[in-house]
């Protein structure tokens, strides 16, 4: 039978038991057939603009042309090592690349969420899900943070099949950075902060290792962006040792929960220690407006905002040289985006405003 994504192949009508659901040309989500199990699955994905012609598809798969499917022999693998107490499973497919995964949601018996497993195969995926099961045991054996981060049920590693397994997160997005958001970031910067040199630190020389890799890969102008920007940098941040912190690296509204006066992160497969203490909150504020194409200048303006606030809630030794920690912020970005599409450069929301962001400021430093 066809393989619809990595975790479900295509069935006869009379024996399937979920619905694929296409839009623009590709499954985007695998749903149950009862329509009250495919709510819970819509309340935790939470697809936007998208739920309602998805909903229709469900209701009418024949006239939309949903796909018949059922679990294949890698959802099993799964369930057999979350144990027995995951009930119907529905997913969110991820977008085509390198770093391919998809997540999925069981359900327990009473349809209320119970896991999110995310899961894919090949060496990238399991570099990535490896880094997100070590950063959730590290996280979890610190008191002060252990409320913040999901519990890790189950990981899997290996090219051919890899996969984290980890507890639902309660709570309710937050667009609007506060102070429970602050809160959670300064008690990860403190489990994590230490003093060294710029170029002794792994931001450095992951930044190394991305251009070297690149070389004779990119546009003039990206080449000529980086290298400017990377003077910048060394000029500005080499010498005495400056405060270094971990970073979440994809810390953004989508990724958080807000309850009772707590915010909760998960997605922590980029995360990195010896960054600098302001990425995550420029991420935080920039990357929405990035997706959505935001002009440069309103862009530059909500990050001197954010820099601003920062001082008042980080401190000011987080913010030595904020402007110059904003640049090695989109460079890191950029960099990491270029080295995943290994140059092949293509019109992305991210990339596109960054690359703007990266010019102005190395113009006004």
């Amino acid at each position: 039978m066809d393989e619809v994504g990595q975790f479900y192949q295509a069935a006869e009508q009379s024996s399937a038991s979920h619905l694929a659901l296409r839009w623009k040309g590709r499954v985007r989500y695998v749903v149950p057939l009862d329509a009250r199990t495919q709510m819970a699955c819509w309340r935790l994905f939470q697809p936007g603009r998208l739920e309602l012609p998805l909903r229709a598809m469900a209701r009418l798969p024949q006239l939309f042309g949903a796909i018949d499917c059922v679990e294949n022999e890698s959802l099993a693998v799964i369930r057999e090592a979350v144990g027995p107490e995951a009930g119907v499973s529905c997913c969110r497919q991820g977008a085509p690349g390198p770093w391919t995964k998809e997540t999925i949601l069981f359900l327990d018996r009473a349809d209320n969420p119970l896991l999110i497993v995310k899961a894919g195969k090949g060496e990238a995926v399991d570099w990535l899900l490896r880094n997100e099961a070590e950063w959730l045991c590290a996280l979890r054996d610190q008191p002060q943070l252990a409320g913040h981060v999901p519990e890790l049920v189950a990981h899997r590693a290996g090219a051919d099949l890899s996969f984290v397994a980890q507890t639902v997160l309660p709570g309710l997005p937050d667009f609007e950075m506060g102070e429970l958001h602050f809160a959670f970031l300064r008690k990860f910067q403190e489990y994590s902060r230490c003093f060294l040199r710029y170029d002794e630190s792994r931001l450095y020389h992951n930044l190394q290792a991305r251009i070297k890799e690149l070389e004779g890969l990119l546009t003039e102008a990206w080449s000529g962006r980086i290298e400017k920007a990377m003077r910048r940098l060394e000029k500005e941040l080499s010498g005495e040792p400056i405060l270094m912190t971990a970073a979440h690296n994809d810390f953004t509204p989508w990724n958080i929960r807000v309850e009772d006066g707590v915010a909760r992160v998960f997605d922590w497969e980029y995360a990195e220690a010896e960054q600098l203490p302001l990425f995550d909150a420029l991420h935080f504020a920039l990357m929405p407006m990035a997706l959505k194409r935001e002009s440069s200048a309103r862009m530059l303006q909500k990050m001197r905002q954010t820099l601003k606030g920062c001082e008042v809630w980080l401190g000011p030794e987080e913010c030595r040289a904020a402007e110059t920690q904003a640049l090695a912020y989109l460079l890191n970005l950029c960099t990491l985006y270029l080295w995943s599409l290994r140059g092949s450069y293509e019109s992305d929301p991210a990339l596109d405003s960054y690359e703007q962001l990266i010019d102005c400021l190395c113009y006004l430093g």
